[in-house]
């Protein structure tokens, strides 16, 4: 309701009125005041705020965001992961690995594939479970660059990735690890809420053999990382 003066004229019906009310800059008796069409929308004139209408745009936003499995051999998920990662050996073990897409668009790619065996700070979070039971993050590359584009594919990769890996492996897929090595800080991680465990020391091991039958272990010096690590499921 707008301000109230006493003995004017209301600009509606024209007659003079003890009492009239300006609305919109003009001043309307309260007869006519109530006599105005009613939109049913009060307040801030007559806008009206959803707290869900973000979220709908958000996930409006999303439906056009997709994680399209390939084998490690797609030419384009190879070629993303080798510029990326160039004196990688390549990836082995199981593996679940992806291409970030949008409207047939290549945003980027995403994997995971077996972690490290025996690895103890990954034993001590985990607890219970075995290597079978969790994968690493062994790739997350983006060539595109848009707002909050890293944790929305992050977070569709863990979904997606735990349905893919119990389908194809048979056994259940509790959680993720990850390492990230510096200049980088890990911040996409941190802000999926993953759980810090601290850093490698900076010793790089080179197997050649067979699962279970490891022979010629090569020790070198490597870079320090940062680990993270992620629960699936509720503990």
């Amino acid at each position: 309701m707008g301000k109230v003066f006493k003995n004017k004229i209301c600009d509606i019906c024209g007659k003079l009125k003890p009492k009239v009310i300006e609305c919109w800059g003009k001043k309307h008796c309260p007869e006519c005041f109530e006599a105005r069409p009613k939109t049913g929308i009060v307040g801030h004139s007559g806008m009206v705020s959803d707290p869900n209408i973000m979220n709908q745009r958000m996930l409006a936003f999303d439906t056009n965001l997709k994680l399209t499995k390939v084998p490690k051999g797609d030419k384009v998920f190879a070629t993303l992961y080798l510029t990326h990662y160039p004196e990688s050996k390549g990836i082995v073990g199981r593996q679940c690995n992806y291409l970030v897409e949008r409207k047939g668009e290549v945003l980027g790619i995403i994997g995971a594939n077996s972690p490290p065996l025996n690895y103890k700070i990954f034993n001590n979070f985990f607890k219970e479970y075995t290597e079978k039971n969790w994968l690493n993050n062994n790739v997350f590359r983006l060539i595109y660059n848009e707002k909050n584009l890293g944790t929305r594919t992050l977070k569709m990769f863990r979904e997606r990735v735990k349905k893919d890996y119990e389908k194809q492996y048979k056994d259940i897929l509790i959680g993720l690890v990850t390492f990230v090595e510096p200049p980088r800080t890990g911040a996409v991680y941190k802000a999926d809420n993953w759980t810090y465990l601290g850093m490698t020391q900076g010793i790089r091991c080179t197997r050649r053999g067979s699962l279970g039958k490891w022979i010629n272990k090569e020790w070198s010096k490597g870079t320090k990382k940062y680990i993270f690590a992620k629960w699936l499921v509720r503990r």
